[in-house]
């Protein structure tokens, strides 16, 4: 882990997980134990993910947020609710999500959920929301690279977050595949956000993206580089997340929080406005556990778990819809 100043996020080398001798993978989930104590976010290098899938994702992106508006809205959400396609600029607010009352923020997006076949039947599946997860995805004929370039993204991104997931069974203490076969099957979801250029700022209480957590076990991001991400420090301060070249943002979820006990943070994030507000554009990844994996709190001796046991499921969805516009 490179040196970082207190309040900062740390920067952490994967190269060493999970090809590492077992001293340096415990090195490793060290490191990754504190970060996630102290932070809840951290940017790693060494991640393995090549450059030409980050590419042709960016670029596709590109061309579809710069497609004709009527392009972009033959495939927007058909419906409140729905999770994957198009939404429109100030279409949501991600402060409503904790309950909170900002304005809508200043971005449009693209979203997207699993690419492979659910696990079971939908005729199998009896909770509604379930099925919602894996509702189709709408793919927009405009812009033709943008599947292709979706789905390969979205693979490398599925292997990192197992890789990530072993690692963190290894700072929990834990048997490396301790998780495996709790996100085997995993409904994960993957966001092209789009800020446009701002001519001027915005209205106070109005954010590009309004400050809120996220809402399964990691979030994996990519960004173009763009100031503006910021999370908050345990002791309520704001501090800029700085871009690193080659590197990718990793942040906790609330579940993973759950699922340790309160160990680790889902950390409160937002983004601003710079000084400059230039066009930004960023590809969230968002793993989730398998919709029916028992969340359990991992407790060290003598402790008392927090949290009744729980399936991962159900709160994703609950949480999306509350951010609906």
């Amino acid at each position: 882990m490179t040196a970082s100043s207190p309040g900062s996020v740390p920067v952490i080398d994967l190269s060493g997980f999970p090809g590492g001798d077992v001293a340096q993978r415990r090195a490793l989930g060290a490191q990754i134990d504190r970060a996630c104590r102290e932070v809840g976010f951290f940017t790693v290098v060494g991640h393995g993910v090549d450059d030409a899938t980050i590419e042709a994702l960016r670029s596709a992106a590109a061309d579809f947020f710069d497609a004709p508006l009527g392009d972009r809205l033959a495939v927007a959400m058909p419906e409140p609710g729905y999770p994957y396609g198009y939404n429109p600029l100030q279409a949501e607010a991600l402060n409503r999500s904790i309950g909170g009352a900002a304005l809508a923020d200043l971005k449009e997006t693209f979203n997207i959920g699993p690419i492979d076949p659910p696990p079971r039947p939908l005729s199998e599946m009896v909770d509604p929301d379930e099925r919602a997860v894996y509702a189709p995805n709408l793919w927009p004929e405009a812009v033709p690279t943008l599947r292709p370039a979706v789905e390969a993204y979205y693979r490398s991104m599925a292997d990192l977050a197992a890789t990530l997931m072993g690692a963190f069974a290894v700072a929990l203490d834990l048997d490396d595949r301790t998780f495996d076969d709790l996100i085997d099957a995993h409904g994960s979801a993957l966001r092209l956000a789009h800020y446009p250029a701002l001519d001027e700022p915005p209205p106070p209480g109005q954010f590009r993206a309004g400050a809120h957590t996220d809402y399964g076990t990691l979030t994996i991001l990519w960004t173009d580089g763009e100031p503006g991400l910021q999370v908050q420090t345990a002791d309520g301060i704001w501090i800029d997340v700085e871009s690193v070249d080659g590197g990718l943002i990793v942040n906790l979820g609330d579940l993973m929080q759950r699922w340790t006990n309160d160990r680790w943070r889902s950390t409160m994030h937002r983004v601003v406005a710079s000084d400059a507000p230039g066009r930004r554009l960023s590809i969230p990844f968002f793993h989730n556990a398998n919709w029916d994996a028992v969340v359990e709190c991992i407790v060290a001796d003598g402790e008392e778990p927090r949290y009744p046991p729980t399936t991962a499921g159900r709160h994703l969805m609950e949480k999306f819809r509350s951010t609906v516009m």
